[in-house]
């Protein structure tokens, strides 16, 4: 008897619901690409438990017949492609056949369908017949998915919490409602409504809808072609800017992917304005001839194949880095305030022209003004490094600070790591510098230090420095100071819905271990009542922000990896930036700071804040040796 045989309908079902049902966010986006290939206008999305116990699909679209609505339950039925000339010009975002039979080897499907004459019910359950029947008229299709992997017990306890399954779904159908918004998407998690989008075509009030007035009134349109594609889109002001891409999204004709090449030119265009590790806010849509493009790579279709990738790529980043310098943006006050009454969103763009010219105006002033301002008025934290707030200040203060916590309780604790270290690493007590000996000389383009040194010399990048310097005063007084105060202005955050579903006790017990305290204010607005008491207003609100967002996006998995976030925002917000002009005298205060610090070396991002340079190196260069 022969050892190969052919799998049963079902086991190949089950094997290919493994590659494309990954959790209940992969069947919303395989039945709604279905429902957006029916040329749906509106699409309802319902989900219950996560999508363990129900997930529902509706739209308005062609519909199915009786023969119809039997057939997609079987594998590989299609109605999208035909033929091979076909599967090179794929213009569906499904065409393989996989996604429903995929879907009903591992739950309970109920399909109510009609194509406006005939309507049908189709149930199917794993390993039974299908059960066909009359349904009503009412044209377009509606899915019920229930008890989603109920006989694959292994995937089912893969599933994460419903806070993390709702999540995904959210994030799915944002991206759909993104690359569709011409059609209306309601989007329900527990009976509880999510967003709504309009279904005018206006991508730009799709993005307004999905993340609010904030980033849509701080948005550049983008758009440009080359042979064989076209693009247009949004990419945002340096000021919104995250720790992570994903609000970084990339639509190959209004699929949803991810291109490391594009994804990598959007970064690139930004790399002037932007500081390490921060990624742009960017919404691209391209549109490329489907003969140039392979969406057969991937079982979900998440990865492409372009031919003429690196073309595209070039394109996207000539554009953003052209409107970027024509813009000249400037970072400017928060816009949470504003609501939704002040958004216009044809005007959203315009505005820019004007604060252009406005710009231009005050250009001179300001560089005139900049020449008559002292280091002191810029560097909010001391005139000079050594001058007011030394490490052995800092040291002095807390010793009196806890005297005093010794005789009264205090009114708010929050957990704190062991600052010993930090004590005697700072004490002046057998101090010994952690840098080898060298003298500032100058400095050059504003923005590196040159010190002289024996055979060598050295490069000090001083925005860098003044982060690692920052970070870890701040550190050890975030180590010492444990009261939370009450900001004297309010802060009130403008969340995204994802952001929104995400803020429970246990998120909120994670910004309070960085002392931040905070209570939901509105639907979709957060009120932060308490921060840390060591946080002055030149750097509270930036870094508040950064936090909350860090903390509700999941980007940190620990509080204290949430906590090191927060302490380098802060050291980096206080932090001297490139094109300040330094004296003799602040240089060599930041020098002797930056010997104190346990890593002297990098920036709270990993940058380095020295670089060597010995006489070998320059001898090489000059060709005086090596040869």
């Amino acid at each position: 008897m022969s050892k190969i045989q052919l799998m049963k309908p079902e086991l190949a079902n089950l094997i290919a619901a493994g590659e494309v049902i990954e959790r209940p966010a992969s069947v919303i986006k395989e039945l709604v690409e279905n429902s957006i290939d029916a040329e749906s206008k509106n699409i309802y999305i319902g989900v219950l438990d996560g999508g363990r116990k129900k997930i529902l699909v509706k739209d308005d679209g062609t519909g199915m017949n009786q023969e119809d609505a039997r057939m997609c339950f079987l594998r590989h039925a299609s109605s999208k492609i035909k033929s091979e000339y076909e599967l090179n010009r794929i213009h569906t975002l499904g065409f393989r056949g996989e996604a429903i039979p995929s879907i009903a080897s591992v739950s309970k499907v109920i399909l109510t369908t009609s194509d406006g004459t005939e309507g049908t019910r189709v149930e199917s359950k794993p390993d039974s017949e299908l059960q066909v029947s009359p349904g009503p008229l009412r044209k377009g299709s509606i899915f019920e998915v229930s008890d989603l992997f109920f006989n694959t017990p292994a995937r089912l306890k893969y599933l994460k919490s419903n806070q993390v399954e709702n999540s995904n779904i959210i994030e799915v159908a944002e991206h759909l409602a993104l690359g569709f918004p011409e059609i209306s998407f309601s989007l329900f998690l527990d009976n509880k409504s999510i967003f709504t989008t309009s279904g005018r075509g206006d991508l730009l009030e799709t993005i307004q809808k999905i993340y609010g007035n904030r980033i849509a009134l701080s948005l550049y349109k983008v758009q440009g072609e080359g042979i064989g594609f076209s693009f247009e889109g949004y990419i945002g002001k340096p000021e919104i800017s995250y720790s992570r891409r994903f609000n970084m999204l990339t639509f190959l004709n209004n699929r949803c992917i991810y291109d490391y090449r594009i994804n990598k030119a959007i970064e690139e265009a930004y790399r002037d304005y932007l500081p390490p590790l921060r990624y742009p806010f960017a919404v691209i849509k391209l549109t490329v001839d489907s003969q140039l493009v392979d969406v057969n790579v991937h079982p979900t279709k998440k990865e492409v194949r372009i031919s003429i990738e690196n073309e595209i790529a070039t394109e996207i980043k000539s554009t953003i880095v052209e409107t970027l310098k024509n813009k000249k943006p400037l970072y400017e006050a928060s816009q949470d305030e504003k609501t939704s009454k002040d958004l216009n969103l044809d005007d959203a763009i315009d505005i820019e022209d004007f604060k252009n010219e406005e710009k231009e105006k005050i250009d001179q002033n300001s560089i005139n003004k900049q020449e008559e301002t002292s280091y002191q008025d810029i560097l909010p934290i001391e005139p000079t490094y050594e001058a007011q707030t030394t490490f052995e200040s800092i040291k002095e203060d807390i010793e009196l600070r806890e005297k005093a916590k010794e005789k009264e309780e205090v009114k708010t604790t929050i957990r704190k790591p062991t600052s010993d270290y930090f004590y005697s690493a700072f004490s002046n007590e057998g101090y010994k510098s952690k840098l080898p000996e060298m003298h500032p000389i100058g400095q050059v383009l504003k923005t590196y230090i040159i010190c002289d040194a024996n055979d060598c010399f050295y490069l000090i990048d001083q925005h860098a420095a003044a982060e690692r310097i920052n970070y870890e005063k701040t550190q050890l007084l975030f180590a010492s100071i444990k009261e939370r105060v009450i900001p004297l202005f309010p802060i009130v955050i403008e969340l995204s819905y994802k952001e929104t579903e995400n803020f429970d006790e246990k998120h909120q017990q994670e910004l309070e271990e960085v002392g931040i305290k905070a209570e939901m204010f509105g639907d979709r607005t957060l009120k932060i009542t308490e921060i840390p008491a060591f946080l002055d207003d030149a750097n509270m609100d930036s870094v508040i922000l950064d936090t909350v967002h860090s903390c509700l996006n999941d980007e940190v998995s620990k509080p204290l990896e949430l906590l090191h976030l927060t302490i380098a925002n802060i050291a980096c917000k206080k932090s001297i930036k490139a094109n300040h002009q330094m004296s003799p005298l602040e240089m060599e205060g930041l020098l002797k700071d930056l010997s104190k610090c346990v890593n002297p070396s990098n920036c709270p991002h990993g940058r380095p804040t020295i670089i060597k340079i010995t006489k070998d190196d320059i001898e090489k260069i000059f060709r005086r040796t090596g040869f």
